[in-house]
């Protein structure tokens, strides 16, 4: 499960990290992180909720230091980015989930 995490999280980073790109790969990172995550973990049953839970508690600490302490975003208030990072940890919770889901249903209906 922590393989499967890290993966996850590493391909949402860099697929965030790229210019312009970006703008096109991040929204669908998720799913496919999830997707690639639970193919790493052969995960089943229960374990894809966790999974993507896992996935948003990793992403949600950086996202957070990094709107709070770098300014790149402009000078936002603590609470906003605070928000802001519960927004988009609640979407890579979603996103995650649902790809982790399509790898277990695509598997399940291959054997």
């Amino acid at each position: 499960m922590v393989v499967s995490v890290s993966v996850s999280f590493v391909i949402m980073v860099v697929s965030a990290a790229i210019p312009i790109v970006h703008f096109f790969a991040f929204p669908i990172s998720p799913f496919i992180s999830g997707f690639v995550g639970a193919s790493i973990g052969d995960l089943q049953g229960e374990r894809i909720i966790y999974f993507g839970l896992l996935c948003a508690i990793v992403l949600f600490l950086p996202l957070f230091l990094l709107m709070e302490f770098s300014g790149v975003f402009g000078e936002l208030k603590w609470y906003y980015s605070l928000l802001i990072s519960f927004l988009i940890s609640g979407y890579v919770w979603f996103g995650t989930t649902i790809g982790a889901l399509l790898k277990f249903w695509s598997s399940k209906k291959s054997r």
